[in-house]
């Protein structure tokens, strides 16, 4: 699994991209054709409808960037690792999450469900 660094990189790259077409070729390079992602707010299933569904996130989330925030844990086709969103003055809301994934045979994903761990309180 020496190739994982860089899927991880792919992906978070993936949610950092705000060229449509560009994400969307870092999309296929690192998800399977039937791949899936799932969060609680959020769903996407194939290249066309994740890159979609991160694009809706980052017009919810302007100004932030995704990073690693923790090592990447691999065994088997299971991963699992911590990212944490960076912002800047007009976005200082910190928001964490940890992502389980597991790979297909070609080792791109195959799947990831996403956890908040730490979010801003929600709006009343």
């Amino acid at each position: 699994m020496a190739h994982i660094n860089e899927v991880i990189v792919n992906y978070l790259d993936a949610w950092n991209e705000r060229d449509d077409g560009r994400r969307r070729e870092i999309v296929a390079k690192t998800w399977s054709d039937d791949g899936t992602y799932v969060d609680p707010a959020r769903h996407g299933e194939g290249h066309d409808k994740i890159s979609a569904m991160i694009g809706e996130a980052q017009s919810h989330f302007p100004g932030y960037a995704l990073c690693l925030a923790s090592g990447i844990q691999a065994h088997n086709v299971h991963v699992r690792f911590t990212w944490e969103t960076v912002g800047s003055a007009k976005t200082p809301l910190r928001i964490v999450g940890t992502d389980f994934a597991t790979l297909s045979s070609d080792g791109r994903l195959k799947s990831v469900v996403g956890f908040v761990d730490a979010a801003p309180a929600p709006a009343k």
